[in-house]
């Protein structure tokens, strides 16, 4: 697998992996990070600063000037601890997750791809990290944007296109657990990416990945990573998630695939659309404007401000 040869000619054996769908991600970085862990690898564990609202009611990302009890790094990057809260006292996943993972980076959405990739890079420079991994529970990262059943475009898009220009990884596990791409959907892109040379390989979930995951489920709120648990423990069938989706938990659900980060942008349309945008707001505008709504409006019209 080129995943293999990527990860053995790698120096020096640091990675970041971060959650890119929202701050419940984060759980799906443990398979990953223990994945690297086989070749050498010491992992940072980050995710964006967004969490649903059944966590945080305030809609859209908090910015790092949001957030108490952290180390700035740069505008877009931080690192939180167990004790980092919003301004507003909501305990976000990432500060839940530190519990089990130590410092995690937690990454700022708010201003645009330009930013955020700069902020990445500085980081990594800064702690000598050869490799930046973004993770997402489902899949609609591998989406073109415009599929019926997409609901969550936006960090996933912005995140896409922060990592084309670092030349990272996109790690997709859960094979639609988030319930927004149809199976078939998922194995169309897949192969688009493939026909672009941009499918590096696959790993799976591990009885340690599934002791760890369990664990920090117990404090860190996500459905889509809950998914491939399930199909750990030979669970089969449709289950239902927030908002009317259900996805299917298969065998599939346990397998976690690499993508090279620009080639999964050449299909993604979102992210392509987003990559222009000055800021958070102009982005979702931009997707405004070609037909595609996001999780941003979704959270808006359920707090009222629609």
């Amino acid at each position: 697998m080129e995943i293999i040869e990527i990860l053995k000619s790698l120096e020096p054996k640091k990675a970041l992996a971060f959650g890119i769908g929202g701050g419940g991600d984060i759980v799906s970085t443990i398979p990953v990070a223990n994945f690297l862990s086989h070749f050498g690898f010491e992992t940072l564990h980050g995710t964006v600063v967004w969490d649903r609202i059944v966590v945080d009611p305030k809609p859209g990302p908090r910015c790092l000037d949001e957030l108490v009890n952290f180390q700035r790094i740069n505008e877009t990057v931080g690192i939180a601890n167990e004790n980092t809260r919003t301004v507003d006292g909501v305990n976000p996943n990432l500060a839940r997750a530190a519990k089990h993972l130590g410092r995690v980076v937690a990454l700022d959405l708010t201003k645009n791809v330009g930013a955020l990739s700069e902020g990445i890079r500085d980081f990594v420079e800064r702690e000598g990290i050869s490799l930046v991994i973004g993770v997402d529970a489902g899949g609609d990262a591998i989406s073109v944007g415009f599929e019926s059943g997409v609901r969550s475009p936006l960090a996933d898009a912005i995140c896409v296109a922060a990592l084309k220009k670092i030349g990272g990884i996109i790690a997709v596990t859960g094979f639609g657990s988030d319930g927004e791409l149809r199976i078939e959907e998922l194995l169309l892109n897949i192969s688009c990416i493939m026909k672009n040379g941009g499918f590096l390989g696959c790993s799976s979930l591990s009885r340690r990945d599934y002791e760890e995951m369990r664990k920090i489920v117990k404090d860190v709120t996500t459905e889509a990573s809950l998914i491939p648990l399930m199909a750990f423990e030979g669970e089969f069938g449709l289950k239902k998630l927030r908002k009317g989706r259900s996805a299917l938990v298969t065998p599939l659900s346990t397998l976690i695939f690499y993508f090279k980060a620009e080639s999964v942008f050449e299909i993604n349309r979102a992210a392509k659309i987003v990559e222009r945008a000055k800021n958070f707001e102009e982005a979702n505008s931009l997707l405004h404007a070609e037909g595609i709504l996001t999780e941003y409006d979704f959270e808006r019209a359920v707090s009222g401000e629609l």
